[in-house]
C-alpha cells in the first residue's frame, strides 16, 4: 500500500495500549502519533488534529479537537467511543484485523472444549480429591448457540463446525446460512437458545442489547448448560448470571468481559467455583501493519470521498 506522502499527526489515547509499539509500526508511514494529554502542552496543535486512534477515551478530550474527522477504535468494539459523546459528523471505525480474529477464535475454541469435556465437573472432583469418570457429551448432541454474526463470529462458527457440533446462530439481520440453523430478530431469540448446552455471546453493546441475556434466557437452556462471554459485559444482567450459576441453571461460565472493568474485588463472581475469569484478553489488539494500513486507507478514502472500511452505523450503534 502506498504511504501518505504528507507528514501526518494523529491523536492517540489508551490506558492499555503502548504508543511506543504503535509508533514503530507508523514510523515508516510518515505518521506521528501524539499521546493525550502529554503531547499536547502546546495548544496550537489542537486544531491540526483531524484523525484519532483510541481506546476508552475521556469524554472531555473531544472538546480540544474541533477539526476531528475520523476516530479509529483500537478494538473491535466501539461502545467505549459512542458512550462518550464523540463529535457530531465524525466518522467512527472499528478495528478489523486477522490477528485479533484469530485470538478471539482460539479463546472461544478453548472455552467450548472446556465445557464440552466437562472441565468444571472434573475441577470440582479434583478439589474433593475424587477419582471419578463422567459420561462425556457426544459432539452431535452438544448444542451451541452463537449470539452475533460479525466477522469474528463467522470465523468462530467455521472452526466449531469442524468438531461436528450442532450450531445455532442468532443475529439481528436476516441471512441464509446452509451449515447452521439461523435465527434473527428479537422474536426468534428464545427459540435459538432453547435447550442449548453452550451459549456464546459475541454481541456488541447497544441500546437494544443491554441486559439482553438474563434469567429468561438462562432458564430455557439445556439441563447441563454453559455460558461464554467474549462480547460485551453490558449485554448481560450480572445479577441474573450470578443467580443462574448459584442455582445450577448454568453448570459453568467462562467470562472475559464485564459490566464494569476492571472487575471489582468485591464482585461475587470471583467467589463462584463454577466461573473462569479472564481480564478482557480474549482478543488483545497488537500493533500490526494490517491495522495501520486500514487506518491510512480510511484517511485517504475520507479525503477522496471513497467508501470507508469498517465504518460503524450510528443508527445501529455498531
Amino acid at each position: 500500500m502506498k504511504e501518505i506522502k504528507k507528514y501526518t499527526e494523529i491523536l492517540f489515547y489508551s490506558k492499555w495500549d503502548s504508543i511506543e509499539e504503535w509508533q514503530k509500526v507508523f514510523d515508516k508511514k510518515n505518521i506521528k502519533l501524539l499521546k493525550w494529554p502529554s503531547d499536547f502542552k502546546d495548544k496550537t496543535n489542537y486544531y491540526n488534529i483531524k484523525y484519532a486512534i483510541v481506546w476508552d477515551p475521556s469524554e472531555k478530550m473531544w472538546q480540544y479537537f474541533p477539526n476531528l474527522k475520523l476516530i479509529q477504535s483500537l478494538g473491535a468494539g466501539v461502545d467505549h467511543i459512542l458512550t462518550k459523546n464523540p463529535p457530531k459528523n465524525c466518522v467512527i471505525t472499528r478495528l478489523e484485523d486477522p490477528n485479533l480474529t484469530n485470538q478471539m477464535t482460539e479463546y472461544t475454541i478453548l472455552s467450548v472444549l472446556m465445557c464440552y469435556r466437562k472441565y468444571f465437573q472434573y475441577n470440582e472432583l479434583k478439589n474433593k480429591k475424587k477419582w471419578n469418570q463422567i459420561s462425556p457429551f457426544k459432539a452431535e448432541e452438544f448444542k451451541i448457540t452463537v449470539l452475533g454474526y460479525g466477522n469474528i463470529a463467522k470465523n468462530i462458527v467455521k472452526e466449531l463446525l469442524r468438531f461436528g457440533f450442532k450450531i445455532n446462530v442468532w443475529a439481528n439481520k436476516k441471512r441464509h446460512l446452509t451449515k447452521t440453523k439461523y435465527y434473527y430478530g428479537h422474536k426468534q431469540l428464545y427459540k435459538s437458545v432453547q435447550e442449548s448446552n453452550c451459549l456464546i455471546n459475541l454481541l456488541p453493546h447497544t441500546s437494544s442489547t443491554y441486559n439482553i441475556i438474563n434469567s429468561s434466557i438462562f432458564k430455557i437452556l439445556a439441563p447441563e448448560a454453559y455460558f461464554i462471554n467474549i462480547g460485551r459485559g453490558k449485554t448481560v444482567d450480572e445479577k441474573d448470571l450470578i443467580y443462574a450459576l448459584e442455582n445450577k441453571l448454568l453448570n459453568g461460565a467462562i467470562l472475559d468481559v464485564f459490566k464494569n472493568e476492571p472487575l471489582k474485588k468485591s464482585n461475587k463472581l470471583y467467589t463462584l467455583k463454577n466461573v473462569f475469569i479472564t481480564p478482557h484478553i480474549a482478543g488483545i489488539t497488537n500493533p500490526t501493519n494490517y491495522a495501520a494500513n486500514i487506518l491510512i486507507q480510511n484517511i485517504k478514502s475520507l479525503n477522496t470521498k471513497n467508501k470507508i472500511k469498517n465504518r460503524i452505523s450510528l443508527a445501529k450503534e455498531y
